[in-house]
């Protein structure tokens, strides 16, 4: 039996299909990257001997105050007065409705003390302060 050489065929492979799923990769991650940054505003909280995890946490509105005092409900910046008619609003809806605070580290009590007096004159009495336990 006699074998023939074989000839070198120039073998062409399509890159095209390739270079189109890592475009649209680094698209997505892109878009991602830019999503996750804006969810939540920068918030350093602080720390405490006694925290400790509620056994709860689905449900709360979240309220937070980044460094500069800014106020935010949920991650939309708001003011004192929208967030009271915010809470009268969901406490009509449910009477049992709870905040999670997020306060920056470096805000002053004075600011806090605010907010809290702000949630008891509309009736929200259960809140929960975000902290990191050291």
């Amino acid at each position: 039996m006699k074998m023939k050489p074989v000839e070198d065929e120039d073998v062409d492979i399509d890159m095209s299909s390739m270079i189109d799923m890592v475009f649209l990769l680094l698209i997505f991650f892109i878009v991602a990257s830019v999503v996750v940054d804006m969810d939540k505003p920068l918030v350093e909280l602080p720390s405490a001997p006694a925290a400790k995890v509620s056994e709860d946490p689905t449900g709360r509105v979240q309220v937070s105050i980044d460094r500069t005092e800014q106020m935010y409900l949920g991650p939309k910046p708001t003011t004192l007065d929208e967030l009271k008619i915010h809470l009268a609003a969901e406490l009509k809806m449910d009477p049992d409705v709870r905040i999670f605070l997020r306060v920056d580290r470096e805000v002053p009590y004075r600011k806090t003390q605010r907010l809290m007096k702000a949630c008891a004159s509309v009736g929200v009495l259960d809140l929960i302060f975000a902290t990191f336990e050291e």
